[in-house]
């Protein structure tokens, strides 16, 4: 069933009538209590009473309307940007399914992705307003992938030099899809598009950036998507089990990944496995959304020995994941 849409009021409009309200109610209040008083038998002193107690109530009156009248305005505003909110959200999830069909064998990445990446921020310390920004964000990480020929999404086996510098022109492809807005969420998926495939160490791409030079939502999808691509079946490679794909982040944390959203990761790592086993509801986007500034953490100390509960991969076996980094 389709909903009519409710008309915009402008506010000349609103204004018009919140005037000519007043001005009808007054007319009926001054007409209606000047009779009543004219019924009774007063004093002078009394109908100066009385009529100081109409005016009283008159405003009192005056100011309840107002008040109503200006409550129905903003739930009919409040009303009309939720639907508005929703039908964006919706569209970024088809861009998300739209480069998925591309390139998951198995479905649900970018769901994993957005909700992973909340999961990463919200044990950083971020507030939840820009934890569920970064949540609806993240799915777009691979838009530009749409732009990638399928013999090379799909191909079985290392990548060649050529196909590999092809392959990392999406993120670029994805930046500029998504530029030129100024909402914010449209600002964060162009930078999550665009970083998420630097490294810590300077080694990564586009730009070779370094450090915290990385924003920060980029780090925290590197992290995500390397995870649940290791734990993903590809054209090109098995699944890996959790403890073996744990490894391989914890190995290269300090080099390829953020220490800090490595720590974050591994504490959140039970509600990020869980989203394994959960399906995608499509209306898994249309969740009440802040418009934050920019992301921020607070400063988290790495701990290393972490590495030792967890199983390594080998040198052989850590091989093809190599092409996700």
């Amino acid at each position: 069933m389709i909903r009519k849409r409710q008309p915009v009021v402008s506010p000349g409009t609103a204004a018009l009538r919140v005037a000519v309200g007043a001005f009808i109610a007054g007319a009926v209040w001054i007409i209606a209590t000047t009779l009543v008083a004219n019924l009774l038998p007063q004093s002078e002193e009394q109908l100066h009473r009385t009529e100081l107690l109409k005016g009283l109530l008159f405003v009192g009156l005056t100011a309840l309307l107002l008040f109503l009248y200006v409550r129905r305005v903003m739930t009919s505003i409040e009303s009309s940007h939720d639907a508005e909110m929703q039908a964006k959200l919706d569209l970024v999830n088809r861009l998300a399914l739209a480069a998925e069909y591309k390139d998951d064998l198995e479905g649900g990445h970018n769901f994993r992705i957005g909700k992973s990446s909340e999961i990463i921020a919200r044990h950083l310390g971020v507030e939840q307003g820009k934890c569920d920004l970064l949540g609806h964000a993240a799915v777009l990480h691979d838009i530009g992938k749409i732009g990638i020929p399928d013999s090379i999404l799909s191909k079985e086996g290392p990548l060649t030099p050529e196909e590999r510098r092809i392959m990392e022109k999406h993120v670029v492809y994805g930046a500029h899809l998504l530029s030129g807005s100024e909402h914010a969420l449209l600002m964060m998926a162009r930078s999550v598009s665009l970083y998420h495939h630097e490294k810590w160490d300077g080694t990564g791409y586009p730009y070779a950036l370094k450090g915290e030079e990385i924003p920060l939502e980029g780090r925290i999808v590197a992290v995500c998507d390397v995870f649940d691509a290791l734990t993903s079946t590809r054209s090109y490679k098995e699944a890996w089990s959790t403890d073996k794909a744990c490894g391989f982040i914890v190995g290269f944390s300090g080099r390829h990944f953020d220490p800090k959203v490595v720590k974050a990761f591994l504490e959140g790592l039970d509600e990020i496995i869980a989203l394994r086993y959960q399906e995608p509801d499509p209306g898994w986007l249309r969740q009440p959304l802040s418009l934050p500034s920019e992301l921020g953490a607070e400063d988290l100390v790495w701990i290393p020995d972490v590495a030792a509960v967890l199983e390594l991969p080998s040198e052989a076996e850590a091989e093809p994941a190599r092409q996700l980094l």
